[in-house]
């Protein structure tokens, strides 16, 4: 009897899960073409850099705004906003590794896209659990915050690769853990995971070309 009537809940579950999914990766895809088309705008008009104190308050209070409104209409808006502006923002630096060497971008991209697309065909297939993963992102990305301000001072070249490195892991981490989330997480929200998947896979895509940058003697 108790297997009987646990059968529609887990039918209910699976649905409930497959919907977050379906529903994470069509916003996913979305933002991301939504933040290329800003992107290419920001290239196109000769957009100055952002000052990177000012990126970094967005970057950081954008995405808790999102969360506080994951749950109505506005979380949807304020998503197209956050992934609009980032690309905005981001699109002079990819325009300057571009124009240094348009295989750059090219690579970057290359690299981002298989290592996502791998990465998420791994946890959906395997439906391992990588909420073990949080510790390690909240420790890493402390690190690496601190690195970046100690860097302000000291401007070492080695130091800021070892960052940009620090960043591509967590990012990969990152991934993993977000897509973890949409199968093991019964509460997740597909806005506030794929905000975050967004975040890792600009922050991948930014930090390989600064690494593809010095590896191809360019930076």
């Amino acid at each position: 009897m108790a297997q009987v009537m646990g059968m529609p809940q887990s039918a209910a579950q699976t649905l409930a899960t497959n919907k977050v999914i379906r529903n994470t990766y069509l916003l996913l895809s979305m933002t991301l073409a939504w933040s290329a088309v800003t992107a290419y705008a920001a290239i196109k008009v000769g957009a100055p850099l952002v000052p990177w104190w000012m990126f970094m308050i967005f970057a950081m209070g954008m995405p808790w705004l999102i969360y506080a409104n994951r749950n109505s209409a506005a979380g949807l808006v304020l998503s197209f906003v956050y992934t609009g502006i980032f690309g905005f923002m981001l699109g002079p630096i990819v325009g300057i590794y571009a124009s240094i060497d348009p295989r750059i971008p090219v690579y970057a991209f290359a690299t981002t896209a298989f290592t996502f697309g791998g990465l998420s065909m791994y946890a959906l297939a395997t439906r391992k659990d990588f909420s073990f993963l949080g510790g390690f992102l909240l420790v890493g990305g402390l690190v690496v915050l601190a690195a970046f301000f100690a860097n302000l001072f000291f401007s070492l070249p080695v130091l800021g690769l070892m960052i940009s490195s620090g960043v591509v892991l967590l990012a990969a981490a990152g991934m993993l853990y977000s897509t973890s989330q949409m199968i093991h997480d019964g509460e997740a929200n597909y806005i506030v995971i794929a905000c975050s998947l967004f975040g890792d896979i600009w922050m991948m895509f930014l930090h390989l070309m600064r690494l593809l940058s010095v590896f191809m003697g360019e930076d």
